[in-house]
């Protein structure tokens, strides 16, 4: 299955709704034009003094079923720079992840940890026949719209804030829903009786002996990681709800 990409980054403003709000429209839009929507990721960047941003500094990346070509996903561009925020500097980053080459997932990597500039962005995205558009302002969210392609594209990275199904996930949820949906479950393990720390780091509903619970409880909203290319959710034991429940929670929903 060939997987489309579609970075996004700096399209809020103080006030507005933010970069995985907008993401999340971008896919809904992608659905209602029978393209299969295949998640939404949050790539965290670099906080530093010298970048702007309005919050986190973070991107994100919507990933779709790619059905009939690239060209089918670039009224993306025109999407986002109508639904950007005033003063925004939205970027927009458009890229099949088999096409996305390695120098784009270093530069990705990179900006999590360092400052990289927009002339880099431009001139690696040339390179690699990548489009590339800033959408206003000053289009600083191109570093972040190519580095969240690049970080979506090298599979270990991010958390998944939208998928399929994920959302009807609350309260005490039988394991094989997950899997439904195509989320694997990461058992980190629970305390046994000397207190030590047992690990099983199964994946899916293969759950050990010491661990053998079928349910898990969940927040208004979980997020699971990307790990190999997949939506995994690793899990902790809590005593105090004799349940697993995510490493990973977040107890408010997002703004829709």
């Amino acid at each position: 299955m060939a997987v489309l990409l579609i970075g996004i980054d700096d399209t809020d403003n103080q006030s507005s709704r933010g970069t995985g709000w907008l993401a999340r429209r971008v896919s809904e839009e992608c659905a209602k034009r029978d393209m299969r929507p295949l998640g939404v990721t949050r790539h965290q960047f670099l906080v530093h003094p010298a970048i702007p941003y309005t919050s986190h500094n973070s991107g994100a990346c919507v990933a779709l079923d790619l059905q009939d070509g690239p060209e089918s996903a670039e009224f993306a561009f025109d999407f986002v720079a109508r639904q950007s925020a005033d003063g925004s500097d939205p970027g927009v980053c458009l890229a099949t992840a088999s096409d996305v080459p390695d120098y784009v997932v270093e530069f990705a990597h990179l900006a999590t940890k360092q400052v990289v500039t927009m002339d880099e962005a431009y001139a690696l995205a040339q390179r690699a026949s990548i489009a590339l558009r800033g959408l206003g302002g000053t289009c600083q969210g191109v570093i972040g719209a190519l580095g969240a392609v690049g970080l979506r594209a090298s599979g270990n990275d991010g958390r998944f804030i939208d998928l399929p199904g994920l959302r009807e996930l609350q309260g005490c949820v039988d394991v094989a829903a997950f899997d439904r949906i195509g989320v694997g479950l990461e058992y980190c393990g629970r305390r046994g009786a000397d207190g030590e720390r047992r690990v099983c780091n199964l994946l899916h509903t293969q759950v050990c002996s010491a661990c053998a619970k079928t349910e898990v409880c969940t927040p208004a909203w979980v997020r699971p990681r990307l790990v190999g290319g997949k939506a995994v959710l690793p899990l902790e034991w809590c005593e105090r709800k004799n349940a697993w429940i995510p490493v990973d929670r977040k107890q408010g929903r997002p703004n829709r």
